[in-house]
Parts: C-alpha cells; sequence; structure tokens
C-alpha cells in the first residue's frame, strides 16, 4: 500500500449503514447532556422495577402484572435503542436516497477523501475532518461530532492492507485532527 491515490468502489449495506449509526449514536449517549439523559432514564427505570418488587412483595398482583411487563418493554427498547435505530436510519436511506442503489467510490488522497456517488460528489479534506476512526470493520471519516462518512473494510482487503492504510491516513493527518482505534 504506497501508492497513492487510493480509490475504493463498494455497494451500499443496509447492516453497515445501520452499525455505523448506533456507533454514533453510542457516542453521543456516553458525554454530555445525552449522558446526563440516559442516566435518568436508567434510573426511571430501576425505579419502576423497585416499585414493580415491592408491589409484588406486598400481594397486589394485579398493579405488577401490569406495571411488570411495560417496565421490561421500555428497558428492553432503551438498551437497543442504538440498534433498532440504526436499522430505522438505514431503511430510511434505502427508501430515499438514490445513491444507495448504485456504487460509491471512495477516493483517498494527498488532499483528503473524495467520495463519488450517482448524484453527489463530496471532498472531505484532511484538516476539514474532525477525527478518524477505525473499527473493526471499517474506516470512519468524521465531518463532525455526530456524523462520519464511513469505508468498509471489506472491500480494502486483507488485514494487511487494512493496516498499511491506517498507516498511510494517520501519516495525512494534520496534528489536531485525532486517529481513533475502537
Amino acid at each position: 500500500m504506497s501508492a497513492s491515490p487510493f480509490s475504493f468502489t463498494f455497494d451500499w449495506q443496509p447492516g453497515e449503514h445501520a452499525r455505523v449509526t448506533a456507533l454514533l449514536i453510542r457516542e453521543q449517549f456516553s458525554s454530555g447532556p445525552w449522558r446526563i439523559l440516559k442516566w435518568a432514564v436508567v434510573l426511571v427505570l430501576v425505579l419502576s422495577a423497585s416499585l414493580t418488587l415491592a408491589t409484588a412483595a406486598a400481594g397486589d398482583l394485579d398493579s405488577a402484572l401490569r406495571l411488570g411487563p411495560l417496565t421490561l418493554i421500555v428497558s428492553a427498547l432503551t438498551w437497543k435503542l442504538p440498534i433498532l435505530t440504526g436499522r430505522l436510519q438505514a431503511w430510511r436511506v434505502r427508501r430515499s436516497d438514490p445513491n444507495v442503489g448504485h456504487p460509491i467510490t471512495h477516493t483517498l488522497d494527498d488532499s483528503g477523501l473524495h467520495i463519488a456517488m450517482h448524484t453527489l460528489n463530496a471532498e472531505l479534506k484532511w484538516a476539514g475532518m474532525n477525527r478518524v476512526r477505525e473499527t473493526p470493520e471499517m474506516f470512519l471519516f468524521h465531518y463532525t461530532r455526530r456524523t462520519a462518512y464511513f469505508l468498509p473494510k471489506r472491500v480494502v482487503g486483507p488485514a494487511e492492507d487494512s493496516a498499511g492504510l491506517a498507516e498511510w491516513i494517520r501519516t495525512r493527518l494534520p496534528p489536531d485532527v485525532a486517529y481513533v482505534e475502537a
């Protein structure tokens, strides 16, 4: 992997899109006011579960049987929110974005990331990136804290090629743009 530029063409897959969305949502709920909201919801669910158990222990099984399933459903939905949101987002994108039905090309060169789609071309310069994240499945090029373009590693090739590309990317990033391995 020494040549420049690198060009990768791939088909959009809803599962990958859903995983990226879920990752971004989990990250969002791990900082700032969103983190407080997350823990407030957890606290309400713990209190609800405690109330359900106390009601059942007091002999009011009718109330416990009404509150228990509701607490379980809300808990499950809260726990799976990032995954469910990711799948819903991928479904919405599949239905509304004309680009996902056609090959997508990501080209990396000394100036940054260039994306060519059916009806859109975009360029994200290295200096304009918020950060670059590498996961076991893909590279994410964040242009804000909460949004990113992604390049699946399945199109990069074997692990050696991914490692070489990762090193090549690191050498292009300005000092204020972090490279994060997840």
